[in-house]
């Protein structure tokens, strides 16, 4: 396969990123910094053998992304497989717990690779996104009564995620009906986003959501719970979601095709 990695220069991008190359798949990586792999003894390998592959860019910029979209699909082979896994460096604030600067980092980055990816594909890539669990009203009542004063810290980061499930919602077309959230704040996502992405609603073919749990830097023990609607899941590590993207729900995407899934212990 090949793959298209934007967020993936470390965490959950990059370890899911590195499981994808050792199982011989090509990743396309596009990176702020063309340099992060330098001293990367993992990353050397599939470097220089060509299966990894960088393309310098930033994925809130619009013209970035589509540069990344076109190198990937250079060659007459096309991209299979998006991996978006943006996430800033939060902050501690004291007023407004932990921050992310700019405040709808995920939302724009998602917004800019849904507005390159040609609508008109006869087969869109699968695109895997990863949020966060108790996002959404929904899945915020199925987190622990003792985890959810972590959350209330984590209001800010949330904010731009729920910005990107309204996109991906609209976007695939999924019920009305399920979307009890209303409309995230402008500043997140403005007024009149959708004529971005065609002003045509249920356009995006093929998209899982994955939702970590709190996040954690344990090692991979690939033994965790991932389904929809899943309740008391307190934390994962990084490595898990990445096993769980890149052993799990590349691999059996008919399964997770179309669905928001939480993952955690």
């Amino acid at each position: 396969m090949k793959v298209l990695a934007i967020g993936a220069s470390r965490n959950i991008g990059y370890f899911a990123a590195l499981n994808l190359l050792r199982a011989g798949n090509t990743v396309i990586f596009q990176l702020r910094n063309i340099s992060a792999f330098d001293q990367d003894v993992e990353m050397q390998p599939f470097l220089e053998s060509g299966h990894a592959k960088l393309v310098k860019g930033d994925a809130l910029v619009e013209d970035d992304v589509r540069t990344a979209w076109i190198e990937a699909n250079a060659g007459g082979v096309p991209v299979d497989i998006v991996l978006l896994s943006v996430g800033g460096t939060p902050k501690f604030t004291l007023s407004k717990g932990f921050v992310i600067n700019p405040p709808n980092l995920c939302t724009t980055s998602l917004l800019n690779l849904l507005s390159v990816i040609p609508h008109d594909l006869p087969t869109q890539p699968k695109i895997v996104a990863v949020t966060s669990n108790g996002v959404t009203a929904d899945s915020h009542k199925s987190i622990p009564c003792l985890a959810k004063g972590f959350y209330s810290l984590i209001s800010v980061p949330h904010a731009d995620k729920l910005g990107m499930e309204k996109v991906i919602h609209w976007s695939a077309g999924w019920s009305e009906d399920s979307w009890k959230d209303g409309d995230p704040e402008a500043h997140i996502l403005p007024q009149g986003w959708e004529a971005r992405l065609g002003g045509r609603a249920g356009w995006l073919r093929s998209i899982v959501v994955v939702r970590p749990a709190i996040l954690t830097d344990g090692e991979e023990a690939a033994k965790y719970k991932a389904g929809e609607d899943l309740s008391g899941l307190w934390t994962v590590s990084r490595k898990d979601v990445a096993h769980f993207i890149s052993n799990d729900v590349l691999r059996n995407w008919s399964k997770w095709e179309g669905k928001a899934v939480s993952v955690g212990y």
